[in-house]
């Protein structure tokens, strides 16, 4: 029965999953999605990536605070409020979160969430990365040839929390074929270790399976993942085009 009850949970929470895009030239995207191992816990993470304007590609990852139908639902209002809000719109990260954040205040039930917007926007003879994080872990870049590292700043507040403090954004450069992996805090979390251990040993992973197809990236990272596996995990790896 827990096991039923397990794979009941699991198979409602992928139904809520988006799909990405079958075509998403020039870039590349990959998502991977496992539930916590408590049985029947409905999880609010999620992921979701689009070709948008000007020439650029969207990616968000979230993460609903709550193991229950309620961060579920919640997940799927804000997840659609935030399609809508991409939608034809070339806005930066920072502005867009905002808008959710005063959104989420007004529809949802008081659904504290942490979530990565990002931007791989087309700037002078290459790419540039922008991104705003509302408390969630940094994104995590693989240069080709080099070791995966974390792009930290400063996280500004969860949604639901404070709508009044401004949302920043910030910016790296893209070196052709780089990737770029968001990922909810499930896969790095262990009871037993300091977060940063889990942090390393993810990039670890991710520097040592670099040259996989992007899907078998993501399924390795979900594989092999460092946490203790007591919260639902989510991965979403965006590729640049290869040329300027």
């Amino acid at each position: 029965m827990h096991e039923q009850t397990r794979r009941d949970a699991e198979r409602f929470q992928r139904l809520l999953l988006p799909r990405l895009p079958e075509h998403m030239e020039p870039f590349d995207a990959a998502a991977a999605y496992r539930p916590a191992i408590v049985p029947g816990n409905v999880g609010g993470d999620w992921y979701d990536a689009m070709l948008v304007p000007d020439q650029a590609c969207a990616a968000v990852i979230g993460d609903v605070v709550g193991h229950d139908i309620q961060a579920a639902a919640a997940m799927t209002q804000i997840r659609n409020m935030l399609r809508a809000f991409l939608y034809d719109q070339s806005t930066a990260p920072s502005v867009v979160l905002a808008q959710l954040d005063r959104a989420v205040h007004v529809i949802t039930d008081d659904s504290v969430t942490t979530a990565c917007l990002a931007r791989i926007e087309p700037g002078g003879h290459g790419w540039t990365l922008r991104w705003s994080t509302a408390g969630h872990p940094p994104p995590l870049l693989i240069a080709p040839g080099q070791r995966a590292h974390y792009l930290h700043a400063d996280p500004d507040p969860p949604l639901g929390v404070d709508t009044t403090q401004r949302r920043q954004d910030h910016a790296h450069r893209l070196p052709p074929g780089a990737i770029v992996i968001f990922y909810t805090d499930g896969l790095i979390e262990h009871h037993e270790r300091p977060i940063e251990e889990g942090m390393e040993r993810l990039a670890a992973i991710a520097t040592a399976h670099a040259d996989l197809p992007l899907h078998d990236l993501v399924e390795t990272l979900i594989a092999q993942h460092p946490s203790d596996g007591r919260d639902d995990m989510a991965v979403l790896a965006l590729r640049a085009p290869r040329g300027g």
